[in-house]
């Protein structure tokens, strides 16, 4: 599952608006601070606090080298049986067979 970040006034806020987003509690899900709350040198401007949430995996990620594979040898099985029909059903060469050559015209 993707990352979520949401933001509040404190990290507990922005911590409990990204549970909530997730409907999960706080055991089942992988809580990161990314900023606390700060506010400027002269106290004008107020930067709130970042949280990223998610929901934590049941098991390990999938390995995408695995999916990939499995495409490559389906390919290589059955990839050769469709060219050798399609060799077999054209007749004369296939396309060049079929265009006129130029100095056949006049």
């Amino acid at each position: 599952m993707e990352w979520i970040v949401m933001t509040g006034t404190s990290v507990d806020e922005a911590r409990d608006r990204a549970l909530d987003a997730l409907s999960v509690a706080a055991e089942d899900a992988d809580i990161e601070v990314l900023a606390a709350p700060t506010r400027s040198h002269w106290g004008f401007r107020r930067h709130p606090a970042r949280v990223r949430v998610r929901v934590r995996p049941i098991g390990p990620p999938p390995r995408v080298g695995e999916a990939r594979r499995d495409r490559r040898q389906r390919r290589r099985s059955g990839g050769g049986k469709r060219r050798q029909d399609a060799k077999q059903g054209q007749k004369g060469g296939g396309r060049s067979s079929r265009r006129r050559s130029r100095s056949g015209r006049s």
